[in-house]
């Protein structure tokens, strides 16, 4: 963890992230989370390579956690 500012920090949580990873990310708008990967988990990986859907592959690359006060969070 690197202390930021007077009470902020931004930590690494994650790097390089599994099949899971993809998932979990790919539903973080449903606040839904996958504790192990499913058959369910595989199908969705494959409709979101098939349909271009890059993002949730490029998220879980590096996943950091940002406490920042509330004006910096939003301006960033």
């Amino acid at each position: 963890m690197l202390k930021v500012l007077d009470k902020g920090y931004v930590r690494l949580v994650n790097h390089m992230g599994s099949d899971l990873s993809v998932v979990n990310a790919a539903r973080v708008s449903y606040a839904k989370e996958s504790k192990e990967l499913s058959d369910k988990d595989v199908k969705l990986i494959k409709f979101l390579a098939r349909e271009g859907h890059t993002s949730p592959f490029r998220h879980v690359m590096l996943q950091f956690e940002v406490y920042a006060p509330l004006m910096v969070a939003r301006q960033w």
